[in-house]
């Protein structure tokens, strides 16, 4: 299989887990509303992504992590898989909002992250349980961010 035909089929199986599916609804009501207000927000934003930048492969993600027993961490975002890429350059550029230490204090992140091996975060921003508001006045900007960092196809090396 090539690189290309084998990223899409990652995207396919992806969003064929996703687009179904929730993640664990009995679970923390902050995860449930992040869930609730993400999810389509970010399936919506993958045509202007696409149109921007056809070469790319967009989907939209949600999993958690954490201990086998507890799931401490949850994330949601939209991974961006580039056509063809050097290889020492990284083939995905992510908007990733995290949200972590539900069995404490939760925090929430947002960021815009390169893969390997770059592992650059191009924007990002910290906020605390509740900051509900202040992450969806972030996610404007990180958006943008992301089809930035699409329609360059590499890392920003300057920085956001």
């Amino acid at each position: 299989m090539n690189s290309k035909a084998a990223k899409t089929a990652t995207i396919a199986r992806r969003h064929s887990l996703h687009s179904r599916m929730t993640v664990l609804s009995h679970t923390h009501p902050l995860v449930l509303q992040l869930e609730n207000d993400l999810l389509p927000l970010f399936r919506a934003a993958l045509p202007p992504l696409v149109a921007a930048a056809p070469q790319v492969l967009a989907s939209v993600f949600a999993f958690s992590s954490g201990t086998a027993s507890a799931f401490e961490d949850y994330h949601f975002g939209i991974s961006c898989l580039l056509g063809e890429v050097p290889e020492d350059a990284p083939e995905e550029v992510a908007l990733l909002v995290s949200v972590t230490g539900l069995d404490a204090s939760a925090r929430l992140s947002a960021k815009i992250v390169w893969g390997q091996p770059s592992g650059l975060v191009e924007a990002q921003t910290e906020l605390l349980d509740g900051e509900l508001p202040a992450l969806h006045a972030a996610l404007p900007g990180l958006l943008a961010s992301l089809q930035q960092a699409v329609c360059r196809g590499r890392p920003n090396v300057t920085g956001a």
